[in-house]
């Protein structure tokens, strides 16, 4: 089956800028079937996140992402030459696949053992990014269907230019400007006392239980309805498996950006820490709060 695969992706790329001219730029896509005769359909997409929808799917999909050129982080000098991070989150009878020097890596399918919930991340070396979606044979699946939800942002200007490993990147406590920046630009940030670090094998994470005492900032997203965790006693924050995240004591002011509808860790000082930075900051993005 990967033989195919592979041959229709090839036999694609002859017949591709036949089709780029007749698909119009979108955040989100919904659709059903396939390609003609079975074939290849392009989906081309130019926004931070979104979703694609695909209903009785047959043949296959290749999905080209590329970050919004008016997004305010990629109007920033030089900040777009680095491409973008992007996680996606897959479910259906479908095998997804990356495209990338002429290859195709294997992202996603329902038997790799991972659970569908889980983030599936990878970076674009240029501003774009394309993945190869192959609807499964299966005559059972044929009234299924797929879903992908991806987000995108900006490879980090800091661990690019260092070559920090991703895994060291997101683990590492945030320097005094990053916390200013984190503050002012994360979706959620909340004073709170962590009563619980709960292990998540399935999906390779962590979660903080946050007992949360006071809202300092927080942003509702269209896509997530009227929701905020002022009403809420506690919340869930995932941070990854790698970082190792111990239950302290304390007060801490939690940062934290939505990503495919769950709350990730950006930054996590204690409250004391923050509230010093806060007083010695000179400037900052936005009016600080502690």
């Amino acid at each position: 089956m990967l033989h195919k695969t592979v041959t229709t992706f090839v036999l694609f790329f002859t017949l591709v800028s036949a089709y780029e001219h007749t698909t119009a730029d979108q955040c989100d896509w919904s659709g059903s079937g396939g390609g003609e005769h079975g074939g290849v359909r392009p989906v081309y997409l130019r926004c931070a996140r979104g979703t694609v929808l695909w209903r009785y799917p047959r043949g296959a999909l290749r999905v080209v992402l590329s970050f919004p050129a008016s997004s305010s982080e990629n109007s920033i000098p030089g900040r777009s030459n680095l491409g973008f991070r992007a996680c996606v989150k897959i479910s259906g009878p479908v095998r997804v696949f990356l495209e990338g020097n002429g290859k195709l890596r294997p992202l996603y399918s329902p038997s790799d053992g991972k659970h569908e919930l889980s983030h599936r991340c990878f970076h674009s070396r240029k501003l774009i990014a394309a993945l190869y979606m192959e609807a499964e044979d299966d005559y059972s699946y044929k009234r299924e269907k797929v879903r992908l939800q991806y987000d995108l942002e900006p490879n980090s200007l800091k661990g690019g230019a260092l070559h920090i490993p991703e895994e060291e990147e997101e683990c590492r406590p945030c320097s005094m400007e990053e916390l200013a920046k984190a503050y002012c630009q994360s979706d959620l940030v909340a004073r709170g006392t962590v009563s619980a670090v709960q292990q998540r094998f399935d999906l390779e994470a962590e979660e903080l239980v946050l007992r949360v005492t006071k809202i300092l900032r927080q942003v509702v997203q269209e896509t997530e309805g009227n929701e905020t965790v002022s009403a809420k006693k506690s919340v869930r924050v995932r941070v990854p498996a790698a970082c190792d995240a111990r239950h302290g004591l304390g007060e801490f002011v939690i940062m934290a950006k939505r990503r495919l509808g769950d709350l990730i860790l950006v930054c996590a000082p204690r409250l004391e820490a923050w509230a010093n930075a806060v007083r010695e900051m000179d400037t900052a993005p936005c009016v600080l709060n502690s």
